[in-house]
């Protein structure tokens, strides 16, 4: 599998004369299969152009009609040639069990729990296959339930009537893969139910050509499998900018007041806003940072927030405040360095369309949102929005505004301070290092596909490659956890050795892979773990630990690192890539000792 940069829209690289030539990031991309056994030709059109108008580029492979399995156990076959980022697997069960489902109704309650089983166990045995032999993230389309039961109202009644069937069929896909990072079950039973069931099928075209759905459910469908998408490849943005005056609330606080803008109980345009709030609160438990950038007095917005307790927002909530008079495309660049992210992590909602034109003129890789002018249809705006959607939701997602509360207080002792000794000393830094299991993989996988700035070659590994690389005889995985007097910063980094143990290797192990979490840096952590590679080195019996440097347009903070660590420059490339060797008799570790490391 190809490494996929993540920014679909990177900004342009400032460089000095004598910085090293960066490529472009390019588009991210995607290369889909589609297996299953009903005609899904026309589906990877519809998903190309939904990718498309997201800003990712997506190829697909279809393949033959009913062979889901069959292509799996070829070696070599067109499956394989280029593999597949991505597998959806979706199965229509009239044609997989025809004969059981025209006989649903003379089925008894065993039987038809004898069914169910024996769905699930073909849908897990092709998972279990699909897991050894494609390098893919796997998304298994759940079952459509009928729109109308062949017992009519009497369902219900009965000992395990249809109803129950699907509900226990798709459970049981979700309790089948809920443990599995690789695995993402497409909820199409619920898509189904948004466009009408009665419509999901055209019943002429099902005849003619095997198409079980229809090509006006297609595009509901496309738009689903590339939140999929986006959620594999890690393309999640990180923050979400909001506006005040009629995007977080109606009306104008400059003129109405803090007690007249209009939002809470009591009147449909308040409890709009109300909705809204709630909605974006629950983004932020996701994981979503919140800021907001907006032209106004400071002093009324704090009023705001400060008396009028039925708004579900709360200052604290936002992980950064620009309220101001200034431009808001400055607001926003000041929100990025605050946040230590890039511009392409930032979403910006704001209802003056004037606005949100002037921020894609000055900030074009910035995503910015024109809200309708009825807020009744805000909820339904973010709910369209596929920037955040992310595989899982990890422990680690559920602390980040905490922990960019946590960076701001740091900053305050640093400046309180003066001496960067006594500051790095004052934190009480707490480092663990372990190797990757599997219960980590999801997070090494938010780790490189999302960090640019310290990340050594900005290679992206999907969760298969990680995987491999964890169980691996000849490659390391190791993750890095800190904390501080301040709280627990989580899994900041990831770094991945691979041993060329080969005759013509003579021995090295290699530094694949180094990164670290924007808000780690300026500790010295990134000493401590290269430290730690270096004991792998002798350890190993390795003769050379080598490593390269690919310079990007945002990985500057990464330059010159494996220098100051006693490497090596071996060979430069004309386009700017480095690569560095450390022999065993040159190893010395660099100091960072106000930093307690732990191995596991």
């Amino acid at each position: 599998m190809n490494p996929v940069a993540v920014s679909s829209e990177p900004e342009p690289a400032r460089m000095s004369p004598t910085s090293p030539t960066v490529a472009a990031a390019p588009q991210p991309s995607v290369h889909v299969a589609y297996l299953g056994n009903f005609t899904l030709d026309l589906l990877p059109r519809e998903v190309e152009k939904r990718a498309a108008a997201e800003g990712l580029r997506a190829t697909g492979y279809v393949g033959r009609f009913g062979q889901h399995v069959q292509e799996l156990l070829e070696s070599g076959g067109a499956l394989a040639t280029p593999p597949p980022d991505v597998a959806l697997l979706a199965l229509s069960l009239p044609l997989l069990r025809p004969e059981a489902l025209a006989g649903f109704a003379a089925l008894s309650a065993d039987g038809r729990r004898a069914l169910r089983d024996e769905v699930l166990a073909h849908v897990g045995e092709w998972a279990r296959l699909a897991r050894e032999r494609l390098p893919a993230t796997l998304v298994i389309a759940n079952f459509v339930a009928p729109a109308r039961l062949a017992a009519g109202v009497a369902d219900a009644r009965l000992a395990y009537g249809e109803a129950r069937f699907y509900l226990d069929l798709n459970l049981g896909l979700l309790e089948m893969f809920a443990g599995d990072p690789r695995v993402q079950v497409l909820d199409l039973d619920r898509l189904a139910a948004r466009f009408g069931k009665d419509r999901v099928r055209d019943s002429k075209l099902f005849y003619l050509a095997r198409m079980e759905w229809s090509p006006a459910f297609l595009p509901l469908v496309a738009e689903e499998l590339v939140r999929h998408l986006r959620a594999a490849r890690g393309l999640a943005r990180k923050c979400l900018v909001l506006d005040l005056d009629n995007t977080l609330w109606g009306g104008v606080v400059g003129e109405d007041g803090p007690a007249g803008v209009r939002v809470g109980p009591g009147d449909p345009v308040s409890e709009a806003f109300l909705d809204f709030q709630r909605r974006v609160k629950a983004l932020q438990s996701r994981g979503v940072l919140l800021a907001l950038c907006s032209k106004n007095n400071p002093a009324d917005v704090r009023e705001v927030f400060a008396v009028r307790p039925e708004m579900p927002l709360r200052l604290a909530d936002f992980a950064a405040v620009e309220v101001s008079w200034e431009p808001k495309h400055e607001g926003l660049r000041r929100i990025a360095a605050e946040l230590n992210i890039g511009l392409d992590a930032l979403v910006f909602l704001d209802d003056n369309p004037a606005e949100v034109s002037l921020i894609e003129q000055q900030l074009p890789a910035v995503k910015a949102v024109a809200l309708p002018a009825d807020p009744a249809l805000y909820v339904g705006v973010l709910d369209g929005l596929t920037d955040f959607e992310k595989a899982a939701i990890l422990e680690d997602d559920l602390q980040k505004t905490d922990q960019y509360r946590q960076n701001r207080e740091r900053r305050d002792l640093e400046r309180q301070t003066g001496d960067l000794s006594d500051y790095l000393a004052s934190l009480e830094t707490e480092l663990t290092l372990r190797r990757a299991t599997a219960a980590d993989l999801p997070r090494a996988h938010q780790l490189f596909t999302k960090t640019n700035q310290f990340n050594v070659t900005t290679r992206r590994y999907g969760l298969p490659e990680l995987e491999a690389f964890a169980a691996g005889p000849d490659s390391e995985l190791w993750l890095a956890a800190a904390r501080d007097r301040f709280g627990d910063l989580g899994v900041i980094g990831a770094c991945l050795l691979r041993r060329d143990s080969s005759p013509a290797g003579g021995g090295i192990l290699e530094i694949d892979s180094f990164l670290l979490s924007c808000r780690a840096l300026g500790r010295g952590i990134e000493s401590a773990v290269m430290n730690h590679l270096k004991r792998r080195l002798a350890e190993s019996g390795a003769a050379e630990l080598r490593a390269r440097f690919h310079p990007t347009p945002k990985n500057a903070p990464a330059a010159g690192f494996f220098e100051k660590q006693g490497f090596r420059l071996v060979a430069e490339d004309p386009d700017g890539a480095q690569l560095f060797a450390l022999g065993r008799d040159e190893v010395a570790p660099v100091f960072c000792g106000w930093i307690a490391v732990r191995v596991e």
